[in-house]
């Protein structure tokens, strides 16, 4: 399941200019990677927009990540399993690309469950070896566009790479990860 909304927050130039000021951090997360440019917190108006497309949901976190111009990612295709089975992506930026969803191309998997771990032996050397892989959809990145997705389907960034070399130029996204009650 993903789903694409445009126009998704109701006040994305607001959201946009408190992300620009919020402080960030490289977070380390529960799996020991260390995620660069990190806000973990409330962004406002997008839970309740959430659960007008979704119903309620069990919040396990929110927040801010911005990337710059070459930067690459931890794990460029990657599932988010583990993190609730839902995940949303609003995008605070315009940019080139946007999220692309993966099929692995030696088992055919498009996700992955938790505790799947014969599956996660065949694909964890594979995270950054794009030849392993083949690209099923893209949501091109486009200013309060979000994405809705389940988080055991492997996705990235795409490119992988960031662009922009400040804040105001930078890859800028909102981030939620949630269960539906």
């Amino acid at each position: 399941m993903i789903r694409v909304y445009d126009d998704f927050l109701p006040n994305p130039q607001g959201v946009r200019t408190e992300a620009l000021a919020a402080d960030y951090i490289d977070w380390q997360g529960y799996d020991g990677e260390v995620y660069k440019r990190i806000c973990i917190t409330e962004v406002p108006g997008l839970r309740e927009r959430i659960e007008e497309a979704m119903g309620p949901v069990e919040m396990l976190g929110m927040g801010y990540r911005l990337n710059f111009g070459g930067e690459m990612p931890n794990a460029a295709i990657h599932s988010d399993m583990g993190w609730g089975t839902h995940a949303a992506v609003v995008y605070l930026s315009e940019g080139e690309g946007g999220t692309a969803f993966w099929r692995h191309k030696a088992t055919g998997e498009q996700r992955i469950e938790a505790g799947n771990v014969p599956l996660f032996e065949r694909v964890k050397d594979h995270w950054n070896d794009e030849s392993q892989w083949e690209q099923h959809r893209i949501v091109p990145m486009k200013l309060n566009r979000a994405l809705i997705y389940e988080s055991a389907l492997f996705h990235s960034r795409y490119p992988f790479a960031a662009f922009g070399d400040s804040p105001e130029t930078g890859r800028l996204i909102a981030v939620a990860f949630f269960t539906p009650r």
